[in-house]
């Protein structure tokens, strides 16, 4: 169907034969509008492009798939409607109280949120690209694999790492949609300033983790040489802000350079040669020399190879103690 006013080729509104420039009576359809929806009238997947519904209120409303992009529902009260799969596309949703709105999968592309309250809503999946969200209020809102890129989040509140879980696994994994790994990348780099600057260093960890996963996968993508450097920080130390994977890389360090002396025989007690050493002297021989203490009761014996051995074992040693303290002092002091 096309609009009934000669030469446009605009679908009609619902409820209308003109789309919303041809329109002469705006505020009469405006009013025709909210009473159906009041009166659950099923306006589903129909469209309301540029609609103009300002103070409404609207209770448990079915509009999924409908198209209200470049509509204006500014300062209207929405409880539970359903905009599932919805063109949101430029729509004015400023101010607007959205509690427990289901926007799965609804494309919010250069939307306006400010100052909104989105308590408990769903934004599971849409697309948020450019959208400004500025003083808006996410408290509980479900962010799961949302497409964030360049969005405006300043002074968001209620905006945190839990936000953006799935929340239906025990082990879960939050995150944006990162089908795109240079927009994913940046859109972790604004979501960690977002948390720096209210003070979530914890949830700032977390985004500095995956935009710096995002920019090993960008590597990767474009052949670059950095992907083996980043991946290497990654396995040892999760780019700074995983101390604990410091600790396993270290301990592993130690076992591994615990089997190779073992396994050639490198091995050799300063006090009395004739001594045959066990397997755990290995290992304490590999634990002294990482952390560099070096009693002087096991040494290696006089091959290069050996001695090479063991002055790379102390390097590590060193690196490692020195990256965990740094890790640490980065993960729980502020940045």
């Amino acid at each position: 169907m096309e609009c009934k006013y000669k030469g446009c080729n605009e679908p009609p509104l619902g409820l209308s034969e003109f789309c919303w420039d041809h329109l002469q009576d705006k505020d009469g359809y405006s009013r025709k509008l909210t009473e159906a929806l009041n009166d659950k009238k099923d306006l589903s997947g129909c469209n309301l492009k540029k609609a103009v519904l300002r103070k409404v209120h609207l209770e448990k409303v079915d509009l999924s798939k409908v198209n209200l992009s470049q509509a204006d529902i500014s300062g209207s009260h929405l409880f539970d409607v359903n905009l599932d799969s919805a063109d949101l596309i430029g729509t004015n949703l400023s101010d607007c109280y959205l509690t427990h709105c289901n926007f799965k999968g609804a494309d919010l592309t250069k939307a306006t949120l400010a100052h909104a309250r989105l308590w408990n809503a769903d934004l599971s999946g849409a697309n948020l690209t450019e959208c400004d969200l500025s003083y808006a209020d996410l408290w509980d809102a479900k962010l799961f694999n949302i497409k964030i890129w360049r969005a405006i989040l300043v002074c968001a509140r209620g905006l945190c790492k839990k936000s953006f879980s799935e929340g239906s696994r025990m082990f879960d994994n939050p995150r944006i949609n990162e089908s795109g790994a240079i927009s994913a990348e940046e859109s972790y780099r604004n979501l960690k300033q977002c948390f720096l600057s209210s003070g979530k260093y914890n949830d700032a960890s977390w985004a500095s983790f995956k935009e710096k996963t995002m920019e090993r996968a960008v590597f990767k993508t474009k052949r670059d040489l950095n992907y083996f450097p980043s991946l290497l920080m990654n396995l040892l130390c999760g780019y700074g802000e995983k101390p604990s994977r410091i600790v396993l890389s270290s301990i592993s360090t130690i076992f591994l350079f615990a089997l190779i002396y073992f396994t050639f025989n490198a091995v050799q007690s300063s006090v009395g040669q004739e001594n045959v050493l066990k397997w755990s002297d290995y290992l304490y021989y590999s634990a002294v020399t990482f952390t560099t203490v070096g009693y002087g009761d096991l040494i290696p014996k006089p091959y290069a190879f050996f001695r090479l051995l063991a002055a790379t074992e102390a390097f590590l040693g060193v690196f490692l103690a020195g990256l965990f303290i740094f890790t640490l002092a980065r993960k729980y002091s502020a940045r």
